[in-house]
């Protein structure tokens, strides 16, 4: 009969999942029980609620730069606040804005929002052809990359790296049992989202695809849709920003440098909505970013 040291010895590390698995989850319920108590805000300010800022881009999630990159696009008046790890949307979701103690989660609709409250459009210089391309790329980068390509970001980042002995935790700085329920989490919905039922190989084709199809649409234009930013190039750089700051040297970043028109994409949208780029990054969580 097995002793129940020898037990712990086996089932070590099972245990300890576990048992992090359950104070995490008495926590969440905790704090879902208490009210959230609403801060004071400026007046007519956007309150742009995100997880923090990460090591090399201004977050490790792509949906708090697209959102942030079209609050500074859009010239609007917002704050900063890093709380959405404890204090998420009624929707649950780490990314959301506050205005004038109205809420609105998710990114998309948080630029409808804003859209609609400032009155602007940041695709009014742009002919019904222009935007109509743009539309297209829109819906495919919505519908379409922040759906199956998130999920092949994800499972890049949180699966197939650590596997061939990247330590992403290390370059995420997140604690090994938060790495290893979010890895499993994210296998969780790939499978049943669908990307994570084909293989490596097959997953990194579509990531290579996807890629692919960016490229040639932007092919030499300064922007998605040309000399000019629009609001599609939030998404798009959201997205891309998360290949081209935080890969850490895995088989996503190999197949991002096949396109280099993609690389200095990213680095005009830095250059050109980003001054301050410096300042909204930890340097590898060297230092707390002061902005």
């Amino acid at each position: 009969m097995v002793s129940i040291k020898t037990f712990l010895n086996i089932h070590r590390g099972e245990i300890f999942v576990a048992a992090t698995m359950g104070i995490v989850l008495i926590i969440v319920i905790r704090k879902r029980q208490k009210k959230r108590i609403k801060k004071a805000y400026p007046s007519n300010t956007i309150i742009h609620h995100q997880i923090g800022r990460g090591p090399y881009a201004p977050s490790i999630t792509p949906f708090a730069v697209k959102l942030e990159t079209y609050l500074r696009m859009a010239k609007v008046p917002y704050l900063n606040e890093n709380d959405s790890v404890t204090n998420r949307s009624s929707k649950g979701k780490l990314t959301w804005i506050e205005y004038n103690g109205q809420e609105v989660a998710d990114s998309e609709f948080c630029i409808q929002f804003i859209n609609k409250t400032f009155n602007i459009d940041l695709d009014k210089n742009f002919s019904d052809e222009e935007i109509g391309a743009g539309r297209a790329i829109q819906r495919m980068v919505d519908e379409h990359l922040h759906c199956l390509f998130d999920r092949t970001v994800a499972l890049q980042r949180w699966v197939y790296d650590p596997k061939h002995g990247i330590d992403v935790r290390k370059f995420l700085n997140i604690p090994w049992p938060m790495f290893y329920m979010v890895g499993n989490l994210v296998k969780k919905q790939s499978y049943a989202q669908g990307v994570g039922r084909h293989s490596e190989e097959e997953v990194l084709q579509v990531m290579d695809e996807d890629l692919m199809a960016l490229s040639k649409f932007l092919g030499m234009k300064k922007f998605m849709l040309g000399e000019q930013a629009s609001q599609t190039d939030c998404a798009v750089f959201g997205m891309l920003s998360q290949i081209h700051w935080h890969s850490f040297g895995g088989t996503g970043e190999t197949l991002y440098k096949k396109y280099p028109n993609l690389s200095a994409y990213c680095e005009r949208m830095k250059a050109k909505f980003w001054p301050d780029w410096n300042e909204c990054i930890t340097e590898g969580w060297t230092r707390t970013a002061s902005k």
